[in-house]
């Protein structure tokens, strides 16, 4: 009869769990274009590209997609890099962006981070005019476009 009551209070207890609808993350900028897209590595330290290009002039703002609190600021490398992390605990991080925000600051979604910009003469772009954006979770990279609500459904072809 224990048995009986314990399913019946899990099962009531699951109705009342919240779930939250993933968030729409705002542009980086408006009406942007894919450079370069996520390809997920097949190991941890394989190979891929853990992010996503897209085209930027120089000196052109790059916006938060969503709000947070940056955690950091400065040269990784040869690279101006601005991460911060969301509110649901993911890091963004934008590379090749001279910041305008600080460590410890909270910035709101569609707000300027920053401006695109090349800061050391020894830098070797892999894009013409690009910013790279990378998302990471506790579990790794993951493709920044489910956030932005870009990526195309996978269609299996028969």
């Amino acid at each position: 009869m224990m048995k009986i009551f314990t399913l019946l209070a899990l099962l009531l207890s699951i109705g009342e769990t919240a779930f939250s609808v993933p968030e729409i993350w705002a542009e980086p900028v408006p009406y942007f274009e894919v450079e370069r897209s996520f390809i997920a590595p097949v190991t941890a330290k394989g190979s891929g590209h853990r992010g996503l290009d897209f085209v930027v002039e120089d000196d052109q703002s790059v916006l938060a997609p969503v709000g947070g609190v940056v955690t950091f600021e400065g040269i990784v490398v040869d690279r101006s890099v601005v991460t911060f992390r969301t509110n649901a605990g993911l890091l963004v991080s934008f590379e090749q962006v001279c910041s305008l925000v600080s460590p410890g600051q909270q910035i709101t979604g569609s707000k300027p981070v920053g401006t695109r910009c090349t800061t050391h003469d020894s830098f070797s772009e892999h894009c013409q005019k690009c910013v790279h954006l990378s998302v990471r979770s506790e579990f790794g990279y993951l493709n920044p476009e489910l956030f932005l609500g870009t990526l195309e459904p996978s269609v299996l072809k028969l």
